[in-house]
């Protein structure tokens, strides 16, 4: 693979917080779906998984957007959202024509 495949540290904390995340989330589920079928469990760990991920991403976020600025911020959820420092491609395309 070439250079353009390399990681920043930003996505490389990323992945490793969603992968934390699904751990966490399956083991919760698992643990609360015990006596239950296996589609019950697999159900019961997706929800757990998307509950922490509402909580622990999500809610950050909307907090940071209503009391201060996201681009101001240090925080690791302000380091994922970089926009302000390198418009997407599709920004670039729109404000060219």
């Amino acid at each position: 693979m070439g250079a353009g495949w390399e990681l920043g540290a930003a996505a490389g904390r990323s992945l490793l917080l969603c992968a934390a995340l699904l751990v966490g989330g399956c083991a919760l589920g698992l643990r609360l779906g015990r006596g239950r079928a296996a589609a019950d469990r697999g159900v019961l760990a997706w929800l757990c998984y998307d509950a922490l991920v509402h909580f622990a991403l999500e809610g950050p976020f909307v907090y940071l957007s209503f009391v201060g600025n996201i681009a101001d911020s240090e925080g690791l959820i302000a380091s994922l959202c970089i926009s302000y420092r390198l418009p997407c491609a599709c920004v670039n395309y729109m404000a060219g024509g």
